[in-house]
């Protein structure tokens, strides 16, 4: 019998523990979801207005951590709220009158309003 193929506790805990280093490294990257959106907007983003007629002045943003910023888990998105400025340059994202950086469509914040046509 090949020796290569036979199970050992070694050949088992190296298995496992790459498993493990698999699952934690999916975890940390859920963490991070949003650092990559931490950045300045473009400049079309600036000043421009939210669907609710909110100004943003990028001088008075919040930082997402101090709203809560995380995936929706309902109908409530920011894609719905009074605060959000629609993705103006076609890459799926969008800003915030009141927050920091880029926003995605589907997540949400405690200064959540519903935006009503």
């Amino acid at each position: 019998m090949d020796e290569s193929l036979t199970p050992t506790r070694r050949r088992l805990l190296h298995v496992l523990s790459g498993m493990s280093l698999v699952g934690l490294a999916g975890c940390a990257s859920e963490d991070s979801k949003y650092e990559n959106l931490q950045g300045p907007v473009p400049d079309t983003y600036l000043t421009a207005s939210s669907q609710g007629g909110t100004g943003r002045s990028p001088d008075n943003l919040r930082s997402k951590s101090s709203v809560s910023y995380h995936d929706a888990q309902g109908a409530a998105t920011c894609e719905n709220c009074i605060h959000y400025i629609p993705d103006k340059n076609d890459d799926g994202l969008g800003a915030c009158s009141l927050v920091e950086g880029y926003i995605e469509p589907k997540a949400w914040c405690t200064i959540y309003a519903k935006h009503t046509e």
